[in-house]
């Protein structure tokens, strides 16, 4: 039985070699694994009520129902125009990792704000990356994002909330900031492994050098269901205590390494680095904008933060 088995793995392994056959990434974490801690772990129903009272905020647009009792909705974007909203994001430019980014690698329409990755005559990559730097920062509270994720290799995209002063002091997360990536999503890591079902969540702080510190966990659904080319909910709970990490209002981790207790912006990034953690660009690139299938789409993004922090 042994010498079976290696026979079918050393298939499997010669397979692989051959670009026949691609490995699966690895495994998602289980609840059991996820800390314990006063947070709690579901959201509060929401049901979308017609009757709701309009946003002001939002014209047209119901206001949803809190995530939890005691919250109250600070800041958000339902991409219900034909641009970028500029009074709500700024749109960063130039060179950035492997291509450069811009609003050329960016579209508003059907209530959509779709990332897309392509790669133009001269062989340079283009992908979105926006923030709310300079226009809305928030400390605590829970984030939220619908998305629907269309990445390649060599490419990823992410949703992450991010200090001005990261890493600035050393030592002191809670007065530096931290990094809190509520998803990162790619195709393929580094060493091969496929992970279009998969996202990463957790948190950086204590910069990017020798002190570098993380908590995350690479996560797969809760019920199984497939992310890559699905529309779910992405959310982080930030509070004091900790961070509590949600996928369609489920919890897939939970950390209190270290906790921010300042400020921070919002933002959306979709990036390209060849031979990176994403993988090696495809060789011929990602396609024009009007032929390229690499992107992000985004429903929409909401911030609810305690009813305390939005009377501050």
């Amino acid at each position: 039985m042994r010498h079976e088995i290696r026979i079918v793995v050393a298939a499997a392994l010669a397979l692989s070699a051959c670009g026949l056959l691609e490995p699966e990434g690895p495994p998602a974490r289980t609840a059991g694994e996820l800390p314990g801690g006063t947070t709690p772990d579901v959201p509060i129903p929401r049901p979308q009520d017609p009757s709701t009272p309009q946003d002001p905020s939002a014209p047209g647009e119901p206001v949803p129902d809190a995530p939890f009792a005691g919250y109250t909705l600070a800041w958000r974007d339902e991409f219900s125009g034909s641009a970028v909203d500029s009074g709500k994001w700024t749109v960063n430019s130039g060179r950035w990792k492997g291509g450069v980014r811009g609003p050329e690698a960016l579209d508003v329409s059907g209530g959509i704000l779709t990332f897309i990755t392509f790669t133009d005559d001269a062989g340079v990559h283009h992908a979105g990356h926006i923030t709310t730097h300079g226009k809305f920062k928030a400390r605590y509270g829970y984030y939220e994002t619908r998305a629907r994720f269309g990445d390649s290799y060599g490419q990823w995209c992410s949703f992450f909330v991010w200090p001005e002063t990261y890493g600035n002091p050393i030592g002191d997360p809670g007065a530096a900031g931290v990094e809190v990536d509520i998803y990162e999503h790619r195709e393929i890591d580094g060493s091969g492994w496929r992970m279009p079902n998969y996202v990463q969540v957790g948190i950086n702080w204590d910069g990017f050098g020798s002190e570098w510190k993380k908590s995350n966990r690479t996560v797969a659904h809760p019920d199984g269901a497939p992310l890559k080319g699905e529309w779910h909910d992405y959310s982080v709970l930030w509070t004091p205590e900790g961070y509590t990490f949600y996928i369609d209002e489920k919890p897939v981790f939970r950390t209190s390494a270290a906790v921010s207790n300042i400020a921070q912006d919002l933002y959306l990034t979709c990036e390209v680095l060849d031979h990176s953690w994403a993988g090696d660009v495809p060789a011929g690139g990602y396609g024009s904008r009007e032929t390229s299938t690499t992107r992000m789409e985004i429903d929409w993004v909401r911030v609810w933060v305690p009813s305390d922090e939005a009377a501050r």
